[in-house]
């Protein structure tokens, strides 16, 4: 029997559900002083004399620095037996083993985790089947059924905020980097939302969707508390983006009042056009009385729950209501809004804190925009519903800012990008992200050469993750690798990889032409599933119907699982050219020219444009003066990429190699891969550099 990332209290649970005897006997905990080749012998011997036995789904290093994943021991186990392998999958978890050492046992505080255990028992394997990459595929497949059977009962994430802040009153919530006295209890910033939500109660009778033009920080973190406390549909507007792309965001939405603040219009000024305006806070909730002050505290503190809820009409919004529309990046083409609903955004949170073992004691360092799906669902909502503090910073590319933060508040979780990294390593002190034990970077390939010098000079290593905004967003992530007490490790980081699936969610591998799964190993177009799968396009049914097939998001990335579960991302199908009928994967062209590079920046990007013979050809954008800083031509640098073996379509000619004054990104700090194609086809029709 494997069980997946148990407890001593769901151990329990095993037994009464099988009815029958059972031993417990885990490599990392049990197994504590013995190799795992005389661990793997005990387990053979407890089945030989009849016994049925769990073990944890682990993949481990031995002391000596053998690997054990969980096929090799697995194997070493079962083979000579005929017994079944029965998979069973536990969601979420009541507490985490981990927390306290190996085998302590910490209940979580939170309502956000109901006092009950969703068990899911899997089809019976044989031995001969059992392999390490069944047996991951039907645990994730089980917490993934167990993720959205449990999606109908979870409490909208407004609601939990109510009742997580009435436990934690006293404890700190919202730290903002930007204000001086920016630090906040979770019971003032429930107040504080409240006395926000009487206002926009009052100022926007009947209106279902709020816009919000301001930054990360603890002003848009109230105000999207207070909208989604009124059962409102949150629209965090990108300020990174222009007027144009914005107006076509809320032209799609009933949008008619969009929430600001004075002094941030006057840095970023913001045309609400025509039939909507502007609310600011300054001159609002800003001048609120004494008296409406008392009222909020006074409704944060002691009115019974059910009636503060009335009140607000948050009782009246369900995990299928949305809570927010986010319009995708538009890196590709045009944004979409993509509608995210509450039980999308706590089935996301769900799985993040019991995959990443993330506790209330925690502190996230956000520095991700509202308007990204990162930002929103793991920096906004996740603290407010698990009693976690967050130290805010509104600008990510401040590294010295952003470091002293992290130094100032001892962050423990980190969440950012790439791009974002490079600006910390030039600007943070080498103390700065010494308390950090989890950074995880998203939205954009994070190249191995960044990490190894993100950890050379700060002592943490950044691990990469995935997901995406129609799936709220976080679907995989690598974990720090943990070294036991006796000398072994529990195996969880692969790097090149983007990590295992979180708790709660499956990937299917298909081709992208036929829609059959793909061999085990072998790339094919990603499809996910889980209870945080959007609901739609918004207002646009039939592109929904295009990308949601049985509960399954087709992801639009090009991919394989490994052997031990970990999803390795090969392109996206939009970052492929087709030159001389040849498919060019231009992000690995990309990442072959940078890793010629002696130089962590973006000093590059690959693209394609139409050719009459080829039908298209790569293209590169390069920052000129960083490629001569470190003494490199182009022709030279071409060399060194044929000289890697790669196919002669996949290597640019040099007059298709343009010289750029900046790289286009987007604010969340990916490419903008769009502009990018758009200033290559220009440079491409001008006739060179």
């Amino acid at each position: 029997m494997v069980v997946e990332r148990v407890s001593p209290k769901e151990r329990v649970l095993v037994e009464a559900c099988c009815k029958r005897s059972l031993t417990w006997c885990s490599a990392s905990e049990e197994g504590l002083g013995l190799s795992i080749e005389a661990w793997t012998a005990k387990v053979r011997h407890l089945l030989s004399g009849g016994l049925a036995v769990a073990v944890a789904s682990e993949d481990l290093i031995d002391s000596n620095g053998d690997a054990w994943p969980l096929g090799r021991w697995l194997s070493a186990v079962v083979t000579g037996f005929n017994l079944p392998v029965l998979p069973v999958a536990f969601f979420p978890h009541w507490g985490h083993d981990q927390e306290g050492g190996p085998g302590a046992w910490v209940p979580r505080a939170t309502q956000l985790h109901e006092k009950r255990a969703d068990i899911l028992f899997g089809d019976s394997m044989a031995c001969s089947m059992a392999d390490g990459r069944a047996v991951r595929d039907r645990l994730d497949r089980l917490s993934t059924d167990a993720a959205i059977a449990r999606g109908s009962h979870n409490q909208t994430p407004a609601r939990l905020f109510l009742r997580v802040a009435r436990k934690r009153w006293s404890h700190p919530c919202l730290l903002d980097g930007a204000v001086a006295s920016g630090e906040m209890t979770f019971g003032r910033a429930l107040a504080a939302s409240l006395l926000m939500a009487e206002f926009f109660k009052r100022e926007m009778p009947g209106e279902d969707m709020v816009g919000v033009w301001l930054p990360t920080g603890t002003g848009a973190a109230l105000v999207n508390a207070a909208v989604g406390l009124l059962g409102r549909v949150a629209i965090n507007l990108n300020y990174t983006a222009s007027q144009s792309v914005n107006d076509a965001c809320l032209d799609q939405t009933t949008v008619r009042t969009i929430v600001t603040a004075r002094r941030f219009l006057s840095k970023l000024p913001f045309t609400p056009g025509g039939g909507r305006r502007l609310l600011i806070l300054e001159d609002t909730v800003g001048k609120a009385s004494g008296w409406a002050k008392v009222r909020a505290y006074a409704r944060a503190l002691a009115m019974p729950l059910g009636m503060l809820e009335a009140w607000l009409g948050c009782d009246r919004r369900g995990p299928g209501d949305l809570a927010t529309i986010v319009f995708s990046s538009g890196s590709t083409g045009a944004p979409k809004g993509v509608e995210l609903t509450n039980g999308n955004i706590v089935a996301n949170i769900q799985s993040l804190v019991t995959f990443g073992d993330i506790f209330p004691k925690d502190r996230i360092l956000g520095i991700l925009p509202f308007f990204h799906s990162f930002g929103y669902t793991v920096t906004l909502w996740a603290p407010l519903t698990q009693g976690i503090s967050v130290a805010y910073y509104p600008d990510p590319r401040q590294g010295r800012e952003i470091g002293a933060l992290c130094r100032r508040h001892r962050s423990t979780i980190m969440l950012s990008t790439a791009t974002f990294l490079r600006f910390c390593l030039k600007r943070s002190e080498k103390s700065d992200f010494s308390s950090i034990r989890f950074l995880v970077c998203g939205a954009e390939k994070l190249p191995p050469s960044l990490a190894r010098e993100f950890h050379g000079r700060f002592g943490v290593l950044p691990i990469e993750g995935y997901g995406c905004t129609e799936l709220a967003p976080v679907t995989n992530i690598n974990l720090p690798d943990r070294v036991l007490p006796d000398g072994k490790t529990l195996w969880r980081d692969q790097p090149g990889s983007v990590g295992r699936m979180v708790t709660g969610c499956h990937a299917l591998i298909l081709d992208p032409d036929t829609g059959e799964p793909m061999p085990p190993g072998e790339a094919g177009m990603i499809h996910i599933a889980g209870a945080n799968v959007m609901r739609g396009y918004h207002g646009q049914p039939q592109k929904s119907a295009e990308v949601i097939s049985n509960s399954y998001y087709r992801t639009g990335d090009v991919g394989y699982l490994d052997g031990r579960g970990h999803l390795v991302i090969t392109g996206r199908l939009s970052r492929f050219a087709k030159s001389g009928g040849e498919m060019v994967p231009l992000e690995k062209v990309e990442q072959m020219l940078h890793d010629e590079l002696p130089s962590n920046d973006r000093i590059c990007a690959v693209t394609c444009v139409p050719d009459p013979a080829r039908g298209e050809k790569v293209v590169v954008l390069y920052l000129r003066p960083l490629l001569e800083e470190h003494g490199i031509d182009i022709r030279g640098w071409l060399k060194k990429l044929s000289a890697r073996g790669v196919p002669p379509l996949w290597v640019p000619s040099e007059k298709d190699c343009h010289a750029v004054d900046e790289i286009p990104v987007l604010g969340s700090g990916k490419l903008d891969l769009q502009a990018v194609k758009q200033l290559a086809v220009r440079r491409d029709g001008g006739g060179g550099s």
